[in-house]
């Protein structure tokens, strides 16, 4: 863990929902924020995230874009480079 200066930890505390930060000699920026704002920010990520692939998976299904589970195993098993059920 990183630990702040003083006037850093004051800045973080006044602006709990983040502080854009850059370190000397880059270009990158950084945010500084309350762990428990990210954490609620990464679980309603995850819903939004969720909701949506049901809900295309409902769309799928409702226009017949569906396969067999021995279809998505054969499938899943080619694009992850297993060797195929019947060869083991």
């Amino acid at each position: 863990m990183i630990r702040l200066t003083p006037e850093q930890s004051e800045q973080a505390s006044q602006h709990p929902r983040g502080v854009e930060c850059q370190a000397e000699g880059s270009e990158q920026t950084f945010v500084i924020m309350d762990a428990g704002i990210a954490e609620e920010m990464r679980r309603a990520f995850y819903r939004k995230e969720s909701h949506e692939s049901l809900t295309r998976a409902i769309d799928d299904m409702q226009s017949g874009r569906t396969m067999s589970v021995d279809e998505a195993e054969t499938r899943l098993r080619d694009e992850m480079g297993f060797t195929s059920r019947s060869a083991t």
